[in-house]
């Protein structure tokens, strides 16, 4: 919509342009930025172009033309980018938050170990989150860790030297002890 405008006002209204208000066209690139500076910019009810020169009937015409078909285009294309991006935004974000839902509903915060994983094994998954890997006993676990003031066990003491480094292998990534005492048990029968 910019290059056309400004050709055409190149091509056919040079001479309207009043360099006296700053509005040059001798070159491509002067009428490129003369468009942009007074098409973009607001107006009180009119346009933003001096108009010396020429001023039939025809050359308003034309000049309406041009200037309609620049707004209407800038306007539209303009507006359909910014949208687009908006929802393009918007359907990621959906997207993340359903698969943080999903992930919620469907692993297991502390093992990581899949609900379909649980109870193939036999495993009762609502026991499994609620009594196994309670992400809130876990949490209680640290914050003692933390504000203890005492002397640790070794265990503590490890886990507390992990969990400052931010080092996960104390966490049973993978693994609960129900399906580790399950597999023992089927490989001592």
């Amino acid at each position: 919509a910019v290059v056309s405008t400004q050709s055409t006002g190149f091509s056919y209204f040079r001479d309207m342009f009043n360099e006296d208000k700053m509005e040059y066209c001798e070159t491509l690139g002067q009428c490129l930025v003369t468009v942009l500076k007074n098409s973009l910019r607001p107006s009180s009810g009119g346009h933003n172009y001096s108009w010396t020169g020429r001023m039939s009937f025809n050359d308003l015409w034309m000049r309406l033309l041009i200037d309609a078909s620049f707004w209407i285009l800038f306007t539209i294309i303009g507006l359909n980018v910014v949208t687009s991006l908006i929802l393009d935004g918007f359907r990621q974000l959906k997207a993340e938050r359903e698969k943080a839902l999903k992930d919620m509903t469907t692993l297991c915060t502390v093992c990581g170990l899949s609900k379909d994983n649980l109870t193939s094994n036999g495993i009762s998954w609502a026991s499994h989150v609620d009594r196994d890997h309670n992400m809130w006993s876990y949490i209680t676990f640290f914050f003692y860790l933390q504000e203890h003031t005492g002397k640790f066990s070794a265990v503590e003491n490890e886990v507390l030297q992990k969990f400052n480094k931010a080092d996960p292998s104390f966490l049973p990534n993978g693994r609960c002890i129900a399906i580790d005492t399950k597999l023992d048990l089927e490989n001592t029968l």
